[in-house]
């Protein structure tokens, strides 16, 4: 038998007093009203084991921690990502449902794929990563650099083929600015993802892919080679490899940003305390660091009215990009 003395009782009561204290202390809130209340929800657009899904998690546990109140992750894909965005679209408009996706989503909008205008419908409450995308070619292709693969292009139309994760998707539409830009004449083959790409480009299918980390890895096979890198400037991890815009696009880059929104009717006091404790989140030593290692870079900040300029310059861009190529969701 365990004797406990009422000495002891008061003791613990005290102390467990103390310690629900503590922990009340810890909840904060960051906007009128008393705004975090009760839980938030972040519901993922994509398939779940992406490196969206790790970087939402990443951003969101940190969050939590900050608030002191639960940030609850969901992940609804499929419909091209029409499903998660109707969910948010059709919740109240308070700052606890948030939507975490891609450039896809814009795209989307640009192609007509959702129901509805993402300009009129959403608004974007912080950007966490940014992702550049790289050029790889498989081994057999008579080109080390992307100058190499232009001229050889320009030397055999037709004989190249570029694959991509999609007909409309990033990879798709940056090479139609190349293909318009340069008059290059390399067959575009669509997949339903970047799995089956990546497979095909190994097996020497396809000779080229625009692609991330996860290609990336295929390279010590020795049957992928890196040819160029589509940031602005060299990657640190890839000093020796050059950049699209060095070789014959100024200014062309390419890259898969990952964003949090919120419904555009969410007050805008809120918006701006999201805004604010995410950018924190996302530039603290820690997580660049961690997004450093994976070849993403942390966002840089912006305010909101600065992320809605983006946005809306961002469709723009690619809505004159779908146009002058054509590009239609049923191809």
């Amino acid at each position: 038998m365990i004797i406990v003395s009422r000495r002891s009782l008061v003791l613990c009561a005290v102390l467990a007093s103390f310690t629900g204290l503590a922990l009340a202390q810890q909840k904060i809130t960051i906007a009128p009203g008393g705004y975090p209340a009760r839980p938030i929800r972040v519901i993922i657009a994509t398939a779940p084991g992406g490196g969206l899904t790790i970087v939402t998690r990443l951003v969101v546990d940190k969050l939590s921690q900050r608030l002191g109140t639960a940030v609850i992750v969901e992940t609804q894909s499929g419909g091209n990502e029409t499903i998660a965005a109707r969910m948010v679209a059709e919740a109240p408009a308070d700052g606890y449902t948030l939507l975490s996706t891609s450039n896809a989503f814009v795209i989307n909008g640009v192609l007509k794929a959702v129901p509805f205008d993402p300009r009129q419908t959403f608004a974007p409450v912080a950007r966490m990563t940014t992702q550049y995308y790289m050029v790889f070619a498989h081994s057999a292709v008579p080109a080390n650099n992307f100058k190499d693969m232009i001229s050889y292009a320009k030397e055999y139309p037709g004989k190249l083929n570029f694959g991509s994760s999609g007909t409309g998707s990033v990879p798709h539409l940056g090479y139609e600015i190349i293909k318009s830009t340069l008059g290059l004449d390399i067959v575009h083959i669509p997949y339903k993802g970047n799995g089956p790409a990546n497979v095909d480009l190994v097996a020497g299918r396809i000779q080229l892919l625009f692609g991330s980390l996860s290609v990336n890895q295929l390279v010590k096979s020795g049957q992928v080679k890196l040819i160029a890198v589509m940031s602005p400037s060299r990657l640190l991890q890839y000093p020796d490899i050059v950049t699209v815009a060095e070789s014959g696009l100024p200014g062309y880059e390419l890259s898969n940003t990952y964003t949090l929104y919120a419904s555009l009717k969410t007050p805008p006091d809120i918006l701006a305390a999201l805004n604010k404790e995410i950018t924190q989140i996302v530039n603290s030593p820690d997580l660049k660091k961690t997004f450093a290692a994976n070849s993403s870079e942390a966002a840089p900040p912006s305010t909101i009215d600065e992320l809605r300029k983006l946005f809306l310059a961002e469709y723009d861009k690619w809505d004159k990009v779908v146009k002058t190529a054509n590009i239609k969701m049923e191809e």
